[in-house]
């Protein structure tokens, strides 16, 4: 706020902007602070007038810190210009801006210049420039979030800038990546590239009717992942032992996610189901029965826990998905289970609803069951989701 950087002494009438240094680049500044008088008894003419001078400094105090001076420099520019609500104030900023370019040593013709413009009159736009603010708007899990990251870093590094991305270039891009990535993957990064523009438009960023991730017929493979067979999955259980022992009876009659089971904890388990809170959808946040198979088991992993206790223990590493994704890979394996059959840890899903759809359940009540999103129309606008009674009747038929 332009005001927090605004005084006036005792017997003085005049408004100052003023702004401590930093310690840390006041011996390179020579200065401890700025205080500049304003020349108005006026205090919102003077917040107004405030607002460039400030944007000016904060460009010193990040070219002194050896920030990515150029683009900080020409973003705190272009907050000044934003600020400017009457042609007046704007006359006033883009002279206090035409001042700072020359006093840099740039000559009006510099394509340097001209470079430097365009980034503090917002005519170019670094990639990365709102990045971190779109990951913030977002409620997912950290590591979605470093995906995400990546996946723009990626961009970046493709398109410098945000002027220079278009829908022909990226469908170039898209032919690139798929020589070294999966569809799937592929896919993926697109649906980040495609949220993040669309957050770009949301604060202006890019037009509108700029759409350069939209409709590029992207041609993924069907998912051949297996379901495992009845017999198989009690196999792979009496197998196994400690915790994946219990991930694996947990899945096989839940249909739950890995991360959704290994994430969970003591607090979100009640005495007849328990509550899935973080999910990868809104879909995925959900009430799942306990079946009458799982309730041993269920009061054995919570019984003497603190309510902020996994209700699996004994899963080492900081990626309890990832740990247990490979322990199940080893027990497969060892039981002589042919990788190339494509039967995961994930699969139990797939066995799970294809149970279900024997049994006769409902299309919704399925979806509901394993956190998938409504299928049809009527099933996501017009009909309310399953109670808990009905998914409780719907895994009782779960038999192994």
């Amino acid at each position: 706020m332009a005001s927090d950087y605004l005084e006036r002494k005792e017997r003085r009438l005049t408004w100052y902007a003023r702004m401590i240094v930093p310690r840390d680049v006041q011996r390179k500044l020579r200065r401890k602070r700025f205080r500049k008088s304003l020349d108005t008894r006026d205090r919102k003419v003077a917040e107004r007038l405030a607002k460039p001078i400030i944007a000016e400094w904060q460009s010193l105090i990040a070219q002194a810190r050896g920030d990515d001076a150029a683009e900080n420099d020409a973003k705190y520019w272009r907050r000044a210009l934003a600020w400017a609500k009457t042609p007046e104030e704007r006359f006033l900023v883009e002279g206090l801006l035409e001042d700072h370019v020359l006093n840099q040593g740039y000559d009006n013709t510099d394509p340097e210049a001209k470079n430097f413009y365009g980034r503090a009159f917002g005519s170019v736009i670094d990639t990365t420039e709102s990045l971190d603010e779109w990951l913030a708007s977002l409620q997912v899990k950290p590591k979605t979030i470093s995906m995400r990251r990546a996946t723009i870093q990626r961009l970046a590094a493709k398109f410098p800038t945000l002027q220079d991305v278009s829908r022909k270039e990226v469908r170039r891009w898209v032919t690139e990546l798929m020589t070294e990535l999966k569809p799937a993957t592929v896919q993926r990064m697109m649906t980040d590239c495609r949220s993040f523009w669309r957050y770009l438009q949301t604060i202006e960023a890019v037009p509108e009717d700029n759409a350069p991730f939209d409709r590029l017929g992207l041609k993924v493979p069907a998912n051949h992942r297996q379901a495992w067979a009845p017999a198989e999955l009690v196999r792979l259980h009496r197998a196994a032992d400690g915790a994946l022992a219990d991930l694996i009876l947990l899945a096989m009659y839940s249909g739950a996610r890995l991360s959704e089971l290994v994430d969970l904890r003591v607090a979100n388990v009640a005495k007849d189901h328990f509550v899935i809170r973080e999910a990868k959808t809104a879909a995925g946040r959900r009430q799942v029965p306990i079946h009458r198979k799982l309730r041993p088991a269920m009061a054995r992993l919570t019984k003497g826990k603190a309510p902020s206790d996994y209700v699996l223990t004994g899963i080492k590493g900081k990626h309890r998905a990832d740990t247990m994704s490979k322990a199940f890979r080893r027990l497969r394996e060892g039981l002589g289970f042919k990788a190339k059959q494509e039967k995961t840890l994930h699969s139990i899903r797939n066995s799970v609803i294809t149970a279900l759809e024997h049994a006769e359940v409902p299309e919704g009540t399925v979806q509901d069951i394993i956190g998938h999103q409504r299928s049809t129309i009527t099933g996501r606008t017009y009909s309310g989701k399953s109670t808990l009674a009905m998914r409780c009747a719907a895994l009782a038929k779960l038999a192994y």
